[in-house]
């Protein structure tokens, strides 16, 4: 049975009656209340109607902007696209909601439902943020080829439709500006060590990062590229530079450290653990591993032992449940000598 509570309060929030749910919420009400009949939470509800406060309110009430609906998939951002007001869409974005997040049952991004619905204000604001042009849908669409079949569809919201063209590609004439005119990366990712330098002393962005094209380097900056590639004395000249030795990159929430052991580059790990500022144990975002676990997860047993020279921990846990020590366990052997290390730390 249904507490009555709860039904006010959604019943509060369908109306946009923000000060029935300042009342309620003290008073116990759930901000992460969710709609039986349309598996809706109370955020979702108040995103979809672009009640740019509502949502403002719960989030500061601890909503969660990640939680998918239990019907069809999508997140509050995906509603608050569908409503068409841009406010709340920054709203949320300026919170933490990812821009591409994905909903379960159609592969829709909060871009594909901008540009679905119509709504070209919104659509800019998501191109703002930097969303991916080059996704595609679970039905076999690209974001590419879903909004060409809406050209050809739809006798209704043409100029909208045409508005939101001209975005798109003003969006990927920026892009491909970008990245041309991003040469340090350009060196980085072939190696070349004296172009780099010379790039660095005529006081190229040693940060920058490289535009979302739904590639490889999106979003990096020179240094997680040198790292995961095995460029060590490109990733010197670069920590030299002031390069930040713990940017995270956006796909796995991984820094640099992890770069360099998931892919065995000891030399690289030995001058990161060096670095000034370095954090050994950053978790990253997709299994909450470590360095650590990283490097046992691929069997590196010379970049683990690096780590933990340097003073890594091993007490924590990935979202796996695991310790270095489990991984290690599974990987090495009961017997191994780092097993043995791990253990009994």
């Amino acid at each position: 049975m249904t507490d009555p509570s709860h039904r006010e309060f959604l019943t509060a929030v369908h109306r946009g009656d923000a000060e029935s749910v300042k009342r309620l919420l003290p008073r116990g009400a759930n901000p992460g209340a969710r709609e039986e009949s349309s598996g809706l939470t109370a955020l979702m509800i108040a995103a979809g109607r672009g009640d740019a406060p509502l949502v403002r309110l719960l989030l500061d009430a601890g909503a969660d902007l990640h939680t998918a609906d239990s019907r069809g998939g999508a997140t509050a951002l995906h509603k608050a696209v569908q409503g068409g007001d841009p406010a709340t869409v920054r709203i949320l974005l300026e919170a933490g909601a990812f821009v591409d997040s994905v909903a379960a049952t159609t592969g829709h991004t909060p871009l594909m439902d901008a540009l679905w619905y119509k709504w070209p204000e919104v659509a800019a604001v998501l191109l703002e943020r930097g969303a991916g042009l080059n996704l595609s849908t679970h039905y076999g669409f690209s974001m590419r080829e879903h909004f060409e079949y809406e050209l050809k569809v739809n006798t209704r919201g043409k100029d909208e439709l045409l508005a939101a063209e001209r975005l798109l590609a003003a969006r990927t004439a920026a892009d491909s500006a970008t990245a041309e005119a991003q040469q340090l990366m350009a060196a980085v990712v072939t190696g070349e060590i004296g172009t780099v330098q010379r790039l660095l002393a005529e006081g190229a962005e040693v940060d920058a990062r490289y535009p979302v094209v739904n590639g490889f380097n999106d979003a990096h900056t020179p240094l997680l590229v040198a790292c995961r590639d095995g460029h060590r004395e490109i990733a010197r000249e670069l920590l030299g530079a002031g390069a930040d030795v713990n940017a995270t990159e956006p796909t796995f929430g991984a820094v640099p450290l992890h770069k360099a052991v998931y892919n065995g580059h000891a030399a690289i790990t030995a001058l990161l653990v060096a670095a000034p500022g370095i954090d050994l144990d950053f978790q990253g975002i997709t299994n909450g591993y470590t360095p650590l676990h990283d490097a046992l997860w691929h069997g590196y047993e010379e970049c683990a032992r690096i780590l933990l020279d340097a003073g890594a921990r091993h007490d924590l846990v990935g979202h796996d449940g695991k310790l270095p020590a489990d991984i290690a366990r599974e990987g090495l052997g009961a017997d191994h000598p780092l097993t043995r290390v791990l253990t009994t730390r």
